[in-house]
């Protein structure tokens, strides 16, 4: 039986069919742009329509970019899409699909359980897990479960005020990344490199990074720096030395793993260096689609 992923992001939606191997068989997406012209809630729930109404389903699972109530039946805080923030969502989907349950989680939580699920390079059933992209995601899957918190959403190390007035999140991320490139092409006349400064995209930073390009390398050295000292604070406080990293941002870890070791050589005890390892989920660009599937596992 297929599922359905429904993974909310801040500029689109992206659904996907997902067999019980966690291979998607069927996409479809939408630009939240054009959701809103007009009442959004009303046009998310038509174009839902016609992807439900096709394939005679029974679960989906939906990914949030936010805070979702404890009870799973409401959207406490979506800073990108304020249309549905304090919305009983679910009441409005049960009402329209009185033959699917829906199931409901942050969007880090969900890709971190799809990771359990389906990828075949996670043999653990305890493990932190972290996604790089647009922003930073976190979550902790413990004994093979989604660690909740208190209310409902487990840890948001992205929030924390680690580099003086700005968060994890606005240093550790994509434009976090573009952000730090920028300012070394300005700052840096030593090293050779490939690199321009106009239009710069993180993908330009990686493919310069493959062919060993100094100054890409010298970047993502600085930015592994700084996801080691957020690395450093989710070992720390959660005991969880085992980490996975997901998002578009994930196959850059490679260029990245010799500074985050160094950092945590320097910021954490022998009893977590001793066990401490990290390794690229292998869902990629996917996560978000397989993830909100798995949760109706």
């Amino acid at each position: 039986m297929a599922l359905l992923g429904i993974d909310i992001g801040g500029t689109s939606i992206k659904t996907g069919l997902v067999d019980a191997a966690g291979v998607i068989t069927q996409k479809a997406s939408v630009d939240i742009a054009i959701l809103r012209r007009g009442n959004f809630i009303e046009n998310l729930i038509l174009w839902l329509k016609s992807i439900v109404a096709q394939d005679n389903l029974t679960s989906a699972g939906i990914g949030v970019p936010g805070f979702v109530s404890k009870s799973e039946d409401c959207l406490i805080e979506i800073p990108n899409l304020t249309e549905i923030e304090g919305y009983n969502f679910i009441n409005a989907l049960k009402h329209n699909f009185p033959n699917v349950k829906f199931y409901f989680s942050n969007d880090a939580n969900a890709a971190a359980y799809g990771a359990y699920k389906f990828c075949h390079n996670i043999k653990e059933n305890s493990f932190g897990y972290i996604t790089l992209g647009t922003g930073m995601g976190s979550a902790i899957i413990d004994n093979g479960k989604i660690y909740t918190g208190a209310n409902g959403n487990g840890p948001e190390l992205g929030m924390i005020h680690i580099f003086g007035d700005k968060t994890a999140e606005q240093i550790v991320s994509k434009d976090g990344l573009l952000d730090l490139a920028k300012q070394q092409l300005l700052d840096d006349s030593t090293l050779e490199h490939t690199l321009s400064i106009e239009n710069l995209h993180t993908v330009d930073l990686y493919n310069a990074a493959l062919e060993n390009d100094p100054l890409a390398l010298k970047i993502f050295d600085l930015f592994g720096a700084d996801f080691g000292k957020a690395i450093a604070i989710f070992v720390q406080l959660f005991d969880i030395p085992t980490m996975y990293v997901g998002g578009g941002l994930s196959p850059c870890l490679p260029f990245m793993k010799r500074s985050i070791l160094s950092v945590l050589e320097a910021s954490l005890t022998g009893y977590h260096l001793r066990a401490f390892s990290i390794e690229e989920a292998s869902l990629g660009n996917d996560a978000g689609i397989i993830g909100a599937a798995a949760l109706c596992l």
